[in-house]
């Protein structure tokens, strides 16, 4: 089911910059959620004092190390995104590469980054890699184009 009573590419290009801005909002919520997290993770760890439980405060110290380890590395993976995504180009296409918006039969997909869903026009879209398995397997593929993909024949129905 297409997107577009008008499929021209000014209307995809429109289509393709709303779902880029609402992509960078979700990022953007994100990060303001990891930057709460390490807000909570330093004032816990400011918290922490020494006692005659050594063991425990060691623990304690440990596992926020860990966590903080842990959001650094997610905080990290999500600037990627963002700017990988900013550097998508808006422009239609006519095979599948970054930046195309595909409708297989197993629903649609934007090669961007593994964000996940979002919803346009009451459909939803799942951001994808572009070194994803099934990117990698539909890559240069044309509309009408059926391949294989884990032992399941899926068909490229549209590609804005």
């Amino acid at each position: 089911m297409p997107f577009f009573i008008e499929n021209s590419p000014t209307a995809i290009r429109r289509f393709k910059a709303d779902l880029k801005k609402d992509a960078l909002c979700r990022i953007h919520e994100n990060l303001n959620d990891l930057n709460a997290q390490f807000s909570a993770l330093k004032e816990a760890s400011s918290g922490e004092t020494k006692s005659s439980a050594g063991d425990k405060y060691e623990t304690g110290r440990e596992t926020i190390r860990q966590s903080r380890a842990l959001l650094e590395k997610q905080l990290q993976t999500i600037r990627q995104w963002e700017s990988k995504i900013q550097q998508i180009p808006l422009e239609p296409v006519s095979d599948i590469r970054e930046g195309a918006v595909v409708l297989l039969d197993l629903g649609w997909i934007w090669v961007s980054v593994s964000f996940g869903k979002l919803v346009m026009q009451t459909n939803e879209i799942q951001g994808v890699s572009v070194a994803s398995p099934l990117v990698l397997a539909i890559k240069g593929r044309k509309k009408g184009d059926v391949v294989t993909f884990r032992g399941r024949k899926i068909e490229i129905l549209d590609i804005l």
